[in-house]
């Protein structure tokens, strides 16, 4: 096979599975920097270093995990090299909080009647504000230009509804 068919059957795979994991990779990396902006820039570095690996993927592993610890690594630079940390943890810490979130990855199926449910027990503006966010429709910044808020504003609301929502799953949980 000539290489540049070899590289267009690289790259095709690794855009389908970039394209089919990039929101649960990002979960991911917003879960261990709840920062939205640093968030971001941390899920931009590792998308690019991901691409510069990708010779070094082996098909036969999970992409998912691979993504993640190549974002668990590009976290810890970011929080070693950023001086906006106002709190330092611990890599082991990081690492406890990292393994937990990827045993979640997969395990959220099972989760999501419960959550569906507790999304419709919120008012309807917040409702509103889940679909847009986790939609494929609009992004934030549109929704923050028609009622006329900060994107900061709905992302800070965003956290409260996070937190409600994982309020109402637990009680729900408990109860089973």
């Amino acid at each position: 096979m000539p290489t540049s068919h070899i590289a267009e059957e690289q790259y095709e795979y690794f855009l389908g599975a970039f394209a089919r994991d990039r929101d649960r990779l990002f979960r991911y990396i917003f879960s261990l920097l709840p920062n939205h902006s640093d968030a971001e820039d941390v899920f931009q570095r590792c998308s690019l270093v991901m691409w510069r690996k990708f010779s070094e993927f082996d098909k036969e592993r999970n992409f998912l995990s691979w993504a993640c610890g190549i974002a668990f690594n590009e976290v810890r630079h970011y929080l070693r090299t950023s001086g906006q940390q106002k709190l330092k943890f611990d890599s082991d810490l990081l690492l406890q909080i990292s393994d937990t979130r990827i045993s979640n990855l997969d395990g959220s199926k099972s989760l999501l009647p419960h959550l569906a449910g507790c999304i419709k027990q919120l008012p309807s503006r917040d409702q509103e504000l889940v679909r847009v966010a986790y939609g494929e429709k609009n992004t934030l910044k549109e929704f923050a230009q028609t009622t006329n808020l900060a994107v900061q504003t709905l992302y800070n609301k965003l956290g409260r509804i996070r937190r409600q929502l994982l309020d109402c799953v637990r009680r729900k949980l408990a109860v089973e």
